[in-house]
């Protein structure tokens, strides 16, 4: 048997290094600066929402976290400097949910999107609307579809671009309820919700903060939105369980990632900060100024929601042989 008080050292050096993630990730950085990188342009969603999570990791580990805008590729760019990043933790992903239709939509890429990172924990949500013009003869999801199955007259749809998510769940809703919704791709949500309120298409999906100041203006009608709950700005849209379109079930989420190789207890001191600035009022509120629900959890919890969306796009793009060419 060892001596006790060898035992008891190796006790406190565990109890150490468990509670010393922060400490870790000041010392591997040097002491000089971290970073949040985000795949698209400085304005997005993503880019405000890294804006808004920087300054707690600052506070938290006593260095200074900047936003690094790496726009380009569907988020590719971003996401392959961060793969191969040091395994520190001052190298941050902050990804949405297309970051789970990249693995199969690039087959060749130089990353695993799922293998070669640690998720570190979720950040907000939101659903999508289904937004449409006013002549479209209909006020609700429910009796569009049926009027579609009925007439087999096409739908017109924008999406923000080939091998997105709501390219995807436009193609899911044409498999899963034998319609035929085509798909026209723009560079972006808001030029594809521009067609719609000029009637050049009938519809598309963009997130309540986008499209609900049109809705209320009586300039977009907003037939269904895809949570599983009404919004409460909008009690009298129904959501697309209701519609009978299950396909179209899907929401916005934002979360962050670290290298695969990050230590552990550097994941778990990423998370308690991820958490804990997500539970202070005015991120909560800058959030919902947005259109988002802030979320938090475990890295685990990501890990789920990450796995699961990327077997059901993986499925679907590989059935309809989807590319992005």
């Amino acid at each position: 048997m060892k001596p006790l008080s060898h035992m008891l050292a190796c006790a406190m050096l565990t109890l150490f290094a468990a509670g010393c993630g922060g400490q870790a990730i000041a010392q591997a950085g040097g002491g000089t600066q971290g970073r949040i990188v985000a795949g698209n342009a400085p304005g997005g969603a993503t880019d405000i929402v890294a804006r808004l999570l920087a300054p707690g990791f600052s506070a938290a580990l006593g260095h200074n976290f900047v936003v690094d805008n790496r726009p380009g590729a569907s988020g590719n760019i971003a996401a392959e400097f961060v793969a191969k990043a040091p395994a520190d933790g001052n190298t941050i992903l902050l990804i949405f949910n297309s970051h789970t239709t990249i693995g199969p939509l690039f087959p060749k890429l130089p990353f695993d999107p799922i293998r070669d990172f640690a998720a570190v924990g979720l950040i907000a949500e939101t659903p999508y609307m289904v937004v449409a013009r006013p002549g479209l003869g209909v006020d609700n999801l429910r009796d569009l579809v049926a009027r579609a199955k009925r007439t087999r007259e096409p739908i017109s749809a924008g999406s923000p671009g080939r091998g997105t998510p709501q390219h995807l769940l436009f193609e899911r809703v044409n498999k899963v309820h034998d319609m035929q919704i085509n798909t026209i791709h723009y560079k972006g949500s808001a030029p594809a919700q521009s067609d719609v309120l000029g009637g050049h298409i009938d519809l598309t999906l963009v997130s309540p903060s986008l499209g609900g100041p049109l809705v209320k203006a009586g300039k977009l009608l907003a037939l269904a939105v895809t949570s599983e709950a009404r919004l409460a700005d909008f009690p009298n849209v129904q959501t697309v369980r209701e519609a009978g379109v299950d396909a179209l079930a899907s929401t916005i989420w934002l979360g962050l990632l670290v290298p695969a190789k990050t230590p552990r207890a550097t994941v778990t001191e990423l998370n308690r900060i991820l958490n804990d600035t997500l539970k202070a009022p005015d991120t909560a509120a800058r959030l919902k100024a947005i259109g988002m629900t802030p979320v938090g959890g475990t890295p685990e919890a990501q890990d789920r929601t990450m796995a699961e969306e990327q077997a059901v796009w993986t499925t679907l793009i590989r059935d309809l042989k989807i590319t992005i060419d």
